[in-house]
């Protein structure tokens, strides 16, 4: 049995109210908040600014109510969180948002920057309970690149250890590839802060958020679609774009869109650089990886298959937890499960020491 397991990839449950408490007087009904009714149906409901989310589908998956109310408590109290990472015996956690991640989709960009600071304050003041061990992602959109430089410098005062950009550039902003970002790039560099990609918070719309009968046959084209949204983005923005290459240093952490895919994605990075349409990358595609590239895996049925082709220094192991349908409870046990037979110092790896690596973790 693993010794020391620290999760790459959990999350905070924010409260429904923290927003309409903090803006509502400034932004009125344009502030994200639960509702009991939307588009014709009955339920709880959050409504995010943009889309809509419908609590009973996204957060329950199956999970009894008693079940479900410890997971909810986990989500929002350290103490509670910190008791069931201990019977779990899970070391630590870094910390990503729940319902701030479709914050980023908020085309307006005053209230998108306003309900992520209310997020960044709350997460701070949730991980001083036990700053060794919940490592927070703070979330920042940065279209606005002077205020996102400057939310950047703000959060690592509060002692959040990462921060979140959404995937694609938001609708309008420049491509991540332009050199107004540098400033942003340079920033998080400096401070030692690893560049979270994540799921939900690009151009692809969330499946869960298509709810009306008329809609829902969207579902399984923005299902796949959402899992593929980083692979273009890495290659047209970060490595062709030439970020990588003037950042060297900068660490980019892609956050639940598996691994499976990366031997494909250095193939067709190494095909591109041959056609010789843009000027070639510095590096190879395995250097890009090797260097600035790590994967958060949750269960990713390929991933162990393919770990050599993929890197065993990029993949890290994340429980998800508390969302309904992770790994929790018996973590460690569908962990071990899930690594199998991988040999040990792999699994040492994969379990902890390289999240340990990328955000410099006191054990």
């Amino acid at each position: 049995m693993l010794d020391l397991v620290i999760s790459s990839d959990s999350h905070v449950m924010e409260p429904f109210d923290l927003w309409t408490k903090a803006l509502g007087p400034r932004f009125g009904d344009r502030v994200p908040r639960l509702v009991k009714r939307y588009d014709g149906l009955d339920g709880d409901f959050f409504f995010c600014g943009r889309e809509t989310a419908r609590v009973d589908e996204l957060m329950v998956a199956g999970a009894s109510d008693a079940l479900m109310a410890k997971l909810i408590a986990a989500g929002g109290d350290p103490g509670v969180r910190g008791a069931m990472l201990d019977e779990e015996g899970i070391a630590a956690e870094v910390l990503n948002a729940t319902w701030a991640l479709y914050m980023m989709r908020i085309e307006d960009g005053a209230l998108r920057r306003a309900c992520c600071q209310v997020f960044n304050d709350w997460l701070g003041d949730f991980c001083r309970a036990s700053p060794k061990r919940f490592l927070g992602v703070a979330m920042v959109p940065i279209d606005d690149v002077a205020w996102g430089v400057r939310e950047l410098e703000r959060v690592r005062t509060l002692g959040l250890r990462g921060v979140m950009v959404p995937t694609n550039p938001i609708a309008g902003a420049r491509p991540y590839r332009d050199p107004s970002y540098d400033r942003f790039w340079a920033a998080a560099v400096a401070h030692r802060l690893p560049v979270t990609l994540h799921i939900v918070t690009g151009a692809v719309r969330d499946p869960f958020t298509y709810l009306s009968k008329d809609e829902r046959p969207e579902f399984p084209r923005s299902y796949v679609e959402i899992f593929n949204e980083a692979a273009p983005v890495l290659a047209g923005e970060f490595i062709f774009g030439g970020v990588l290459d003037r950042f060297p240093a900068l660490k980019l952490f892609l956050s639940e869109y598996d691994a499976f895919w990366i031997p494909n994605f250095k193939f067709r990075v190494a095909r591109m650089a041959r056609f010789g349409l843009l000027p070639t990358p510095k590096r190879t595609a395995d250097e890009y990886v090797r260097d600035n590239i790590f994967l958060g895996i949750l269960a990713d049925p390929l991933a162990m298959r393919l770990r050599d082709e993929i890197g065993v220094d990029q993949l890290l192991w994340g429980s998800d937890f508390p969302h309904p349908g992770g790994q929790y409870p018996d973590t460690k046990g569908r962990l071990a499960a899930y690594l199998g037979d991988v040999p040990a110092a792999v699994q040492r790896k994969i379990a902890a020491d390289n999240v340990v690596k990328l955000y410099g973790i006191e054990t």
